[in-house]
């Protein structure tokens, strides 16, 4: 059994702006390879929540970015006390 591709945010809103412009469901989902049940679940998604019903968890993305960009201050902080004790090291020899 195939293992179904995950559709990204931006192709699930295309699809249901097509619907909204009149495309029927039945032609969506020729078009595309999809479920009639597909569509009018990311249909509900979309009128309840808009482009980030289709998205995980929008926030974990923004907690994602926060946590790498403070691995890096921590790296940096870390060359900064190294270079420190060296320059001590160096003043007093």
């Amino acid at each position: 059994m195939e293992k179904k591709k995950r559709k990204s945010a931006s192709f699930k809103t295309s699809v249901i702006m097509e619907l909204l412009r009149g495309e029927s469901i039945e032609e969506l989902s020729r078009k595309h390879g999809l479920t009639m049940a597909e569509i009018s679940e990311w249909r509900d998604d979309f009128i309840v929540n808009g482009m980030n019903g289709f998205k995980k968890k929008p926030e974990n993305a923004k907690l994602a970015r926060a946590e790498r960009r403070i691995g890096q201050l921590e790296m940096e902080l870390d060359l900064v006390k190294k270079k420190n004790e060296f320059i001590a090291k160096q003043r007093k020899s």
